[in-house]
């Protein structure tokens, strides 16, 4: 009965100390950064509010290419912001500096819409 208590607690303070090392990692990271899931032909979420200086990470999680481009569709590419084509898991970064609204949306499949609102 003993072994089994002592097993017991030293996986239960293995399960603590990975707990609170996750606590700490997540405080770690920016405030200033968002994330944008690619997934099911959509943006999730596809819409954001952020501060200047934000970072916007999408991430690709369908197994077809998708695009983030910034404008109206058949505008082109080219605005400094768009993604290249981004294969599964593939991801795009970009950093909003100036307030706005930002309008995007994928090249291959412009029913997929999204907007980032950037505030001052």
């Amino acid at each position: 009965m003993d072994r089994k208590l002592a097993i017991f607690a030293i996986a239960a303070g293995v399960v603590l100390v990975v707990g609170v090392a996750a606590l700490a990692l997540r405080a770690s990271t920016p405030g200033n950064v968002a994330y944008v899931s690619i997934v099911n032909y959509g943006f999730s979420p596809n819409g954001l509010t952020v501060k200047a200086g934000a970072t916007i990470v999408w991430t690709n999680m369908d197994r077809v290419d998708h695009t983030v481009t910034f404008g109206e569709h058949g505008a082109g590419m080219g605005s400094g912001m768009d993604s290249t084509m981004m294969g599964h898991m593939a991801s795009h970064s970009y950093t909003f500096m100036e307030a706005g609204t930002y309008e995007y949306h994928c090249d291959p499949h412009p029913y997929m819409t999204g907007t980032i609102v950037v505030t001052g």
